[in-house]
């Protein structure tokens, strides 16, 4: 593909997800990605023919860049309290730089049995194996009685939980007290990140 061709193909790209993420999925229309994205609407079809490739194309990219982020975590062997804290950490840097993705996989993808099958065939191979690693560290750590016991599938509940419940209700919050400015707003999301963490972690002492 040349390099016009690629250049077209991310403006395509980028325009779909805006819309998805600002319609959802079953509102946005093949009309107005083309228009938001300074194309044709044969232009659209050629490069990808569906909404459905669409956003097959974009959310793969997306929870890819994601789990890879994961996966170099595990790849570096960190003890244990660490890879719990980059985990954590990696989730809500994620959701921090992507902030209406949870409500896009709220609403979009865990409420809609036909995206949310989809989902899962683009992410699940993934996920198995990143679970399967935190897994065997963990029952490591049980076994040492460095940690309580505690199920894998708990922990990282709780980990997506307290992260993504942040930025769904952060709408909320920035309403009650008044949010809006910027460095404020990015203090808040520091120190709520390492309460994240630090609650995560002080739940694992036996």
């Amino acid at each position: 593909m040349q390099h016009d061709e690629l250049h077209t193909e991310q403006i395509i790209l980028e325009a779909a997800e805006a819309e998805f993420l600002e319609k959802g999925y079953g509102n946005t229309k093949m009309v107005a990605i083309a228009k938001r994205a300074g194309v044709s609407h044969s232009m659209l079809h050629y490069y990808f023919k569906t909404k459905e490739n669409l956003f097959q194309t974009i959310f793969l990219k997306k929870m890819q860049s994601f789990l890879q982020l994961l996966e170099g975590i595990f790849i570096r062997k960190l003890p244990f309290t660490e890879t719990v804290r980059f985990i954590i950490e990696t989730l809500f840097h994620f959701a921090e730089q992507n902030p209406q993705l949870p409500y896009f996989i709220l609403n979009e993808i865990l409420l809609n049995k036909k995206n949310r099958t989809l989902f899962l065939s683009i992410i699940s191979p993934k996920i198995i194996n990143n679970f399967s690693r935190l897994e065997k560290i963990l029952i490591n750590e049980i076994k040492k009685g460095a940690v309580r016991p505690i199920k894998p599938f708990d922990l990282m509940l709780n980990i997506i939980s307290l992260n993504i419940f942040t930025f769904i209700s952060l709408p909320v919050w920035e309403e009650i007290f008044s949010l809006r400015d910027k460095k404020m707003m990015k203090k808040m999301l520091d120190e709520r990140r390492e309460s994240n963490v630090q609650f995560v972690l002080n739940a694992l002492k036996p």
